[in-house]
Order: structure tokens, then C-alpha cells, then sequence
């Protein structure tokens, strides 16, 4: 128990220092993009700190007014929430009627060129699927779409992203009511909802990080339903929907590690009973054999569909992972430690064998780390912007990837033109940076609030290690502040218990 504290209270005081990091960026600087530009390219801005000030105070006025008519305890307020969601979502497919971009637009046509039964892409040298065969669960995905929906049905593809918003937005209040229990905290967290424009924004992005949202945040509600209840058949849901999310997007196995390791730290607990310790362990191995079970066996079966219907003997190795991390580390002209086009042409500069890019990444690697050790001050200040970019951008990227999915439309409607380069837009980029420093404020209490008392249950404990893992693995994995965003929207229930830390707080001041 002693050591299970510690290991707590040192991710606890790391997610202190990084959140006490981004909320002093959010009030001194913000991160902007260039619009008419192919490529993600954030610039440092000054924040108008007064302005920032000024909104911070009616915000947290108008939190106070409806604390003081008991709003927040009203179940009614997740209604809110996922009406908002879904009417701002909707407005924004139908507005610009986004349509694949980027990788988003390659992976459409390899997901079209394979239901015409070209398979090129994997089975060619050089091909995206042969560099990239990590790719595969959401192409099987992406035919099963088409399948249902028809080929090029955009419409479809965008539903069901705001299918899984909702169902990610609606999840979260569930788990803040498991982690704390309080009407008024879960009331908050709706509320506060609404200020994540930089998650809603992404429905017109269709591509893995969004479909994978739902089962991820499923896996981790059933975890902490197995966690509170003692269900075994909770922790193999739990298994079932972490397993699909990773076959969407492989960034989700970062949420794998956080649930196994929560599951041996719930099993070290100290009001067990001696008669009951051979019964958990034995839980514990059931519950993370099936979970590596179901998410590796997904993966093998995607693979062997498609060995059999192209006539390979086994999928390609593709590029190495440590290519990602070598890139990551690397300078760029345009932010460091983002994509620079490196995990490609290593790949390519080594004749697409997998052993010998492996080979050329690690010596890179261990070039930059040695380059860091010998000049700390120019490796401290990398890390710490590459930090900043992912973590302090308030928009996530998302005002940018409204710019680039609304370009296949001529002739755009004057409120689609303000809703993407005008003031419409400006409105929602300041919305999103006053949520930002509001949040992060929120979340410094929360864990000021848990350091002081020593305490932290096992339901929070899982999302913070899913945090922390998201931001050491970011932090030398290729970055960008969509990868962050995902882990963003999970900040939300502390976020929300610090909040109404601070207004019981005010209220108190203000009654003496």
C-alpha cells in the first residue's frame, strides 16, 4: 500500500507541474494557425491578458449565480450538454459539409480502391498500407461502412462521429458521478462541456482519433465500474471496447497500459481480507489475459482477412515505431518535434526494410538524446515547447482543420466563410482559450485539493494515469495537439471538482 501511494502521489504531483505549466502559458500566450495553408503550423501569440481577465470573471460569475439557484444539481443539465453538443455538431456538417483531407482523404481512397478489390497500397512496395499496416483495423472499419452506407457517404461517416461524441460527452458525466458522487460536480462538468469546441470541431474530421473516442471511453467507464462494483463481467466489456478503439486508432493502446496497470494497483488493496486475496489475483489475471487477448486477437484477425484476400503470407512490418519517436525529437522548420516528413524518407532512404530503418532510427535517437545531455538548456527548452504546442493550444488544431475540410466547397455561404476565417471563428477561438485557462485552473485546484488531503481513489487515479501517459508518451512521440485533445476532453471532471471547490470557497468569503 505504501508503494502504491507513492507511485500515486508521484504521477499526482507531475500532472501538478505540467498543469500549473499550461495554465500560466494560457494566460500569458496563446497559440494561433495560418489559414490558406496545407501543413499544421502553430504560432505563439501575447495573450490580451486584460480581456482574458475580464471574461474569466463573468465566467465564473455566471457559474456562481447558477450554484446559487441550485442549477448544477439538476440531472436536467447533462441534457443540456448533449443538446448543445449535438446542435453545434450538426451545424457544422451541415454548414460545411466536410469531406476527407490529408491522410483522412489517402486512407478514403485506399478504403474505395479496396472495395473495388485493388489492394495495391499493401501489396506494393512503397504503398501507404506497406508503410503504414498499424492502418488496417480502420480501413476493415471504413469497408464495413461502406458496405452499409455506400462508398463516399460523407454524411454517414459524419453522424456516426457525432454519434461518438455524444456517447463521449454523456460517458464522461457518468464517470464524474462514479468518481465523486456529487450532483453539483457532475452539473458542472455538463456546463462546462460545452466550452470543448476544440472536440466538437473534429466531427468534420473523419478519421480514427473521434471513432475511436466511444469505445475508448467505454473501456475506461466499465474499468471503473469493475473497480467500484466488483464485477468481473465489467473488466471483460471493458477488454471488448478497448480492443475495438485500438483497432481504430493504435494510439488507444496508451488507454491499455493505463486499465492493466489499474487493474493490479486495484488489486493491491488494504481492507482485503486474507481469504479473498487468491480470489482477486485470479480475477486480475482473467481480466487482463482476456484484454490483451481481445486487443491483439483483433488485430491478428483484421490481418489474416486481409492476407486472404490479397494472397500475402503475412502483412508487411512497415515502418518501425521508433521512426516516430527519432522525428519527434527532431528540430523542423515548422515546430519541433511535429511532423517533419522524416518517418517517411527513413523508411524509404533504407529500401522500405523495416530492420534497417530500425537500425538508422535508434542512432538518431540516441543523437539528439546525447545532443540534449550535453546541452541541457537547449534540450530543456525542446522539450518544454514541445510540450506548450501540444498541450497549450486551446483550439487543438481544430480551427485550422475547419479551414481544410471546407475547401472542396465553391462559392461558400457568407456564415460558412465567417464560421472558418471571420468573426464567427474568432468568437469560438476565444471561447475555446478563456475555457482553456477556466479549465486548467479548475484542474490546479483539483490536484492541489488531492495532494493536500493525500487521498485519490482508484476511479480517478485511472483517467490521471491515462493523462500522464498521454503526455510522456507525446512528448517524445511525433506531436501534435490533436494527439492531445483526446486526453483534454478526460480533464473535465477534476476540472469541474475544482471549480466548485472555488466557488464554495468565494460563497464562504463572500457570506462572512
Amino acid at each position: 500500500m505504501k508503494l502504491k501511494k507513492v507511485f500515486f502521489n508521484i504521477i499526482l504531483f507531475c500532472l501538478m507541474v505540467a498543469a500549473l505549466t499550461v495554465l500560466g502559458a494560457s494566460i500569458l500566450t496563446t497559440i494561433t494557425y495560418e489559414m490558406h495553408v496545407d501543413v499544421d503550423f502553430p504560432h505563439y501569440v501575447r495573450e490580451n491578458i486584460p480581456l482574458l481577465l475580464i471574461s474569466l470573471i463573468l465566467v465564473f460569475g455566471i457559474f456562481a449565480f447558477l450554484k446559487s439557484k441550485d442549477v448544477f444539481t439538476s440531472k436536467k443539465m447533462i441534457g443540456f450538454a448533449l443538446v448543445f453538443c449535438i446542435a453545434y455538431c450538426l451545424m457544422l456538417i451541415l454548414v460545411i459539409k466536410p469531406q476527407p483531407v490529408n491522410d483522412s482523404k489517402t486512407l478514403d481512397d485506399i478504403i474505395n480502391a479496396f472495395m473495388a478489390g485493388d489492394y495495391s497500397s499493401l501489396t506494393q512496395k512503397g504503398g501507404y498500407l506497406f508503410i503504414w499496416p498499424f492502418q488496417l483495423g480502420y480501413v476493415y472499419f471504413g469497408q464495413l461502412v461502406c458496405s452499409i452506407f455506400g462508398t463516399g457517404n460523407y454524411l454517414a461517416w459524419d453522424i456516426l462521429q457525432l454519434v461518438s461524441i455524444v456517447i463521449t460527452v454523456d460517458l464522461i458525466y457518468k464517470m464524474t458521478w462514479e468518481m465523486f458522487e456529487d450532483r453539483e460536480i457532475c452539473g458542472i462538468m455538463a456546463l462546462m462541456s460545452a466550452g470543448c469546441l476544440f472536440f466538437y470541431n473534429y466531427v468534420t474530421y473523419i478519421y480514427g482519433d473521434i471513432l475511436s473516442m466511444a469505445p475508448q471511453t467505454l473501456a475506461l467507464y466499465f474499468m471503473i465500474l469493475y473497480m467500484k462494483r466488483d464485477k468481473v463481467r465489467y473488466g471483460l466489456l471493458s477488454g471488448i471496447f478497448i480492443a475495438i478503439a485500438v483497432m481504430l486508432k493504435t494510439n488507444c493502446e496508451i488507454a491499455v497500459i493505463a486499465l492493466i496497470m489499474m487493474v493490479l494497483l486495484h488489486t493491491v488493496r488494504e481492507h482485503k481480507l486474507a481469504n479473498t486475496v487468491g480470489r482477486d489475483v485470479k480475477r486480475t489475471i482473467v481480466i487482463i489475459a482476456a484484454m490483451l487477448v481481445m486487443v491483439f486477437g483483433i488485430k491478428t484477425a483484421v490481418n489474416t482477412h486481409y492476407c486472404a484476400l490479397t494472397g500475402l503470407e503475412e502483412i508487411p512490418a512497415g515502418s518501425p515505431s521508433v521512426s516516430h519517436i527519432a522525428m519527434g525529437l527532431q528540430e523542423s522548420d515548422l515546430e519541433d518535434g511535429w511532423y517533419n516528413g522524416y518517418n517517411y524518407r527513413v523508411f524509404d532512404e533504407n529500401d522500405y526494410d523495416t530492420d534497417k530503418t530500425k537500425e538508422a532510427a535508434i542512432t538518431e535517437i540516441k543523437r539528439r538524446l546525447a545532443l540534449f545531455t550535453e546541452h541541457p538548456l537547449y534540450g530543456g527548452r525542446f522539450l518544454a515547447r514541445k510540450f506548450l504546442t501540444q498541450w497549450a493550444d486551446p483550439v487543438c488544431i481544430s480551427t485550422h482543420n475547419l479551414d481544410l475540410v471546407s475547401r472542396h466547397v465553391d462559392d461558400q455561404p457568407a456564415f460558412c466563410k465567417s464560421l472558418v476565417f471571420g468573426k464567427t471563428n474568432s468568437i469560438l477561438r476565444w471561447i475555446m482559450n478563456v475555457f482553456m485557462t477556466f479549465c486548467y485552473f479548475g484542474i490546479v485546484v483539483y490536484l492541489f485539493n488531492v495532494l493536500e488531503k493525500g487521498e485519490v481513489s482508484d476511479s480517478e487515479m485511472l483517467i490521471l494515469i491515462l493523462i500522464f501517459g498521454g503526455i510522456m508518451f507525446h512528448e517524445f512521440w511525433e506531436g501534435s495537439s490533436r494527439y492531445a485533445m483526446r486526453y483534454y476532453v478526460y480533464w473535465l471532471p477534476f476540472a469541474a471538482f475544482g471549480i466548485r471547490e472555488t466557488l464554495d470557497m468565494i460563497s464562504k468569503k463572500l457570506k462572512r
